[in-house]
């Protein structure tokens, strides 16, 4: 044999061998893809039930998710609508946080202006206290007062009585003796010491202010008169003794050749015109 054929019976060999492992290698395998698939069908058949209760579960999961997820979209409906409401409340409670801060304000003035009044009055208070106590003392001290002159114009009513009693008494007595004396041709008027002159003159002007009359006269200091002097006052007619007494006046003033007389008005017996006359003493 030639190396050729040895060669060829080498490779025939060789290829004999690896004829045979691929044999063994095919029928191993064969094997193992049997079981392989059986192994597979079972766990496919466990991955099938496992899918489906998975899935089952899935579904379950997603039904219930989505029950949260409406649920949780209503709960959100019903918190954006209190969100709403309490935006709106919050304002509504910024705007009175606002007004009751404006009012603490005002209040906060107004306590102090009540203050200040409190005090201004707690002052005037006191003033009016103490001026109530002066009043007090001040009416008790009057009161005292009067009761004082009370008594004294009680002491002065029956020393009045008496005066009254004695002028009335003096005043008859003088017309009494007014009487005498002009039954014995003396003038009543003509007095003790009375210088008082017998002059004549006429009214040249007349001045009247409320119920008082002042008149002016042509006679003066020069003819003799002088101030609570008194003067008659009279018309002359036109038939002799037919004069008209119209009262009597007391000399206020004098100059020289005039004098100012008041009317006493408890004397007066008629209108009073310039031009009528005048006289200290009558006949």
């Amino acid at each position: 044999m030639n190396l050729i054929g040895k060669i060829f019976v080498l490779i025939i060999l060789l290829m004999s061998v690896l004829f045979m492992v691929l044999a063994m290698a095919v029928y191993s395998t064969q094997k193992n893809w049997h079981d392989s698939y059986v192994k597979s069908q079972q766990q496919l058949q466990q991955k099938d039930a496992e899918y489906k209760r998975l899935e089952s579960k899935t579904q379950l999961t997603e039904r219930e998710l989505q029950r949260q997820i409406d649920a949780a979209t209503q709960e959100i409906g019903h918190l954006q609508s209190a969100r709403t409401t309490l935006l709106a409340q919050n304002e509504d409670l910024q705007a009175e946080s606002q007004r009751l801060k404006q009012e603490s304000r005002d209040a906060t003035v107004a306590v102090s202006s009540t203050q200040a009044n409190a005090e201004r009055l707690a002052d005037e208070n006191t003033v009016l206290q103490r001026n109530i106590i002066a009043a007090q003392e001040a009416s008790d001290k009057a009161f005292e007062q009067t009761v004082a002159a009370t008594s004294k114009l009680h002491d002065t009513e029956v020393k009045l009585t008496s005066a009254t009693e004695l002028i009335n008494e003096l005043t008859e007595k003088v017309a009494n003796m007014a009487i005498v004396m002009r039954r014995e041709g003396l003038d009543p008027n003509m007095l003790v010491g009375d210088t008082k002159p017998t002059v004549e003159g006429y009214i040249s002007s007349i001045s009247r202010r409320g119920g008082d009359e002042t008149i002016e006269i042509t006679i003066g200091s020069d003819d003799g008169i002088k101030p609570e002097h008194t003067v008659e006052i009279f018309r002359t007619a036109a038939e002799p003794g037919q004069s008209k007494w119209l009262g009597r006046a007391e000399v206020l003033s004098t100059n020289g050749d005039r004098a100012y007389a008041r009317v006493l008005r408890n004397l007066k017996k008629g209108n009073i015109q310039e031009g009528d006359r005048v006289a200290t003493r009558l006949n």
